[in-house]
């Protein structure tokens, strides 16, 4: 059995994830995103702000519980913004090879992990087992991955902070 803290940890990667469909769905967007000030680095402040705005768009029927169905239409969205973009600003090869540099520290492009599912997210994310996330196990769940993705303990997360945690925590296990 999983101790609570590991069950949280991809909640808080799913909102940082999320927020890049508000800014556009470049792989450094969702810094845009959260990063209020413009400074570079993301406070807790800074993610707590965006972790509730990233739950309100989820929370599509508005009922205070995200269910897979409503992670899932918001991470279509999100592609289909991405899409947009790049037919826009470069192509879709070029927004692929983007997307796929998020995952990949040596930035080919190789080898991109398989995510995990937005079932799996809220089932390591949902402590009452019910198979929907609050707003309250959502939060708790962004707060602890905050402090495990604050590497260097600045009290901010970096770029380069974030897209290791990402990595990190939104791989899919083969268990």
């Amino acid at each position: 059995m999983k101790s609570f803290s590991a069950r949280l940890i991809p909640v808080a990667i799913a909102s940082i994830l999320c927020g890049v469909a508000v800014a556009g769905g470049g792989k450094d967007d969702h810094m845009k995103m959260m990063d209020k000030d413009g400074d570079g680095k993301i406070t807790a402040a800074e993610h707590a702000a965006g972790v509730k705005e990233m739950f309100s768009k989820m929370d599509a029927d508005k009922d205070g519980q995200v269910t897979a169905s409503e992670m899932d239409a918001m991470h279509d969205s999100m592609k289909d913004k991405a899409h947009a973009t790049a037919r826009t600003e470069g192509g879709a090869n070029e927004q692929k090879m983007a997307d796929k540099k998020a995952y990949d520290e040596t930035g080919t492009g190789k080898s991109m992990p398989k995510q995990m599912s937005s079932e799996q997210k809220i089932a390591k994310m949902d402590t009452n087992n019910d198979g929907k996330l609050s707003a309250a196990e959502y939060n708790a769940g962004a707060k602890q991955m905050f402090g495990k993705m604050d590497k260097d303990g600045d009290g901010a997360l970096t770029a380069q902070e974030m897209r290791e945690g990402e990595r990190k925590e939104m791989t899919a296990s083969d268990e």
